[in-house]
């Protein structure tokens, strides 16, 4: 975090420029430009109409606070329990703030607090009390007629919107438990507010539009976050030996991530060895690795908001036998089909079936019960619709090949931004050829293993 003296205010580094949890200075424009300008483009989506969003509760546990995708997207500000009103009517944006609170302070720093100096800090149009919010909502939802709000499950750390959907639905099913999700609770009172005359509409599919295509700021965050990623694999590659354990690579690779400048990860670590590695998010990590076995790893970093997915499948004895080489090779191949498709234009249809018929050719067709090809971005796996691709689109692009009677699974995975002429690999840091892993894998690890 950077303090701005000045302002008596705390304020993630990425909205003034600053170095922060994640990210390095210079990463966007100083002037908080980035979530201005998305502030605008989504009222100009919206037009004469209102949109309000609630930013992240503080947490249950004694974990940084992370504040919600949308929200940060739109703000640049780490405050639990604030709220955000942008006014398609007047071109202004409101965030409600609670109030300071210099007990609190005391124990966790300073925080941005209602006031004109955050208004300076946030570029917003007037930085008010909470308490503030409800009236401001009536008033202004009056003229308009039409509010937008997200019907959609909050991101925080580590969520993605798939997994937090399934999350919301297992909880409302639960016959001991039942309650709405979050999002559906805020409606509620919002519409117990403003009136029964207000058409409240659905802001997620205008936000997720805006945040499938990525802006330079995103892209800037996007490669060091893939760059990140690639080099924290790269150690892990170097730690595995016969008798390590899974978590010592998760560990090698998130300690990279941290001393890079990450603020932590974007999933949860997937090292499968041997019958593990044909799980696919296998996440235990505890198993001991043997000689001859194939390991894969499936991990990236979350650096300033912004995911990488990367996987790197190799032996734990650092040299493959021929089978492994020969399945690897064909999850090679089939990737490399997939990415000559990546360009402005293409389907995910298409990407994925070039891969689909390497993997035929190889004799490993239908052996991937997933996908191949999702978004990434705030999240790991991030909304985005089946659309065309465009450029500032960024994908994962993600062939495998899994054998569970020969206990032999294979993934590669990297992240890919889509460009004007076709597309930049954003985690190629990390060696997918065999020679390139072999020759890795020989070198010297930083942290020896575990001896039990």
């Amino acid at each position: 975090m950077v303090r701005i003296a000045a302002a008596g205010v705390l304020i993630l580094g990425a909205l003034l420029g600053g170095i922060a949890d994640g990210v390095r200075a210079g990463a966007v424009p100083p002037d908080g430009a980035p979530f201005a300008q998305r502030r605008e483009r989504l009222m100009e989506r919206i037009g004469g109409s209102v949109a309000v969003l609630a930013g992240a509760r503080d947490t249950a546990a004694y974990v940084a606070f992370r504040q919600d995708n949308g929200f940060y997207y739109l703000s640049g500000v780490e405050v639990p329990g604030a709220l955000l009103l942008l006014d398609g009517v007047r071109r202004e944006s409101l965030l409600f703030l609670p109030p300071r609170d210099r007990g609190l302070e005391g124990w966790e720093g300073e925080r941005v607090f209602p006031g004109p100096e955050a208004e300076r800090a946030t570029g917003m149009d007037a930085v008010l009390d909470t308490a503030r919010f409800g009236g401001e909502l009536e008033e202004r939802t009056g003229s308009a007629g039409v509010l937008y709000l997200p019907r959609s499950p909050q991101e925080t750390a580590a969520v993605s919107r798939d997994r937090a959907l399934d999350a919301d639905e297992a909880r409302r099913l639960d016959p001991w438990d039942g309650r709405e999700p979050a999002w559906a609770a805020f409606e509620r009172k919002v519409r117990n507010r403003v009136g029964p005359s207000v058409d409240i509409r659905d802001l997620a599919p205008v936000l997720d539009g805006m945040r499938r295509v990525k802006d330079a700021a995103e892209i800037a965050l996007l490669r060091e976050a893939g760059r990140i990623g690639a080099l924290g694999l790269r150690e892990a590659m170097r730690s595995a030996a016969p008798g390590a354990y899974e978590y010592e690579l998760a560990a090698r690779a998130q300690f990279e991530f941290l001393r890079l400048g990450a603020a932590g990860y974007a999933f949860h670590p997937i090292v499968g060895s041997g019958p593990n590695s044909c799980v696919l998010h296998y996440s235990r990590n505890r198993r001991k690795m043997m000689p001859g076995e194939m390991v894969v790893i499936d991990f990236g970093p979350d650096y300033g908001y912004y995911a990488a997915d990367v996987t790197r499948s190799f032996p734990v004895s650092g040299r493959f036998g021929a089978e492994q080489a020969k399945v690897y090779r064909a999850v090679l191949e089939a990737q490399e089909a997939a990415l000559a498709k990546v360009r402005p234009g293409a389907t995910f249809r298409e990407v994925e079936e070039a891969a689909g018929e390497a993997l035929d050719r190889h004799g490993y067709g239908g052996r991937a019960p997933h996908r191949f090809v999702h978004h990434v971005g705030m999240a790991v796996h991030d909304v985005g619709d089946g659309a065309p691709l465009e450029p500032g689109v960024v994908i994962a692009v993600e062939p495998g090949v899994y054998l569970k009677e020969k206990n032999l699974g294979v993934r590669i995975e990297d992240t890919v931004l889509v460009t004007e002429s076709g597309h930049e690999v954003l985690t190629s840091g990390a060696p997918r050829e065999i020679a390139g892993i072999e020759a890795l894998m020989a070198q010297p690890a930083v942290v020896q293993p575990m001896q039990d």
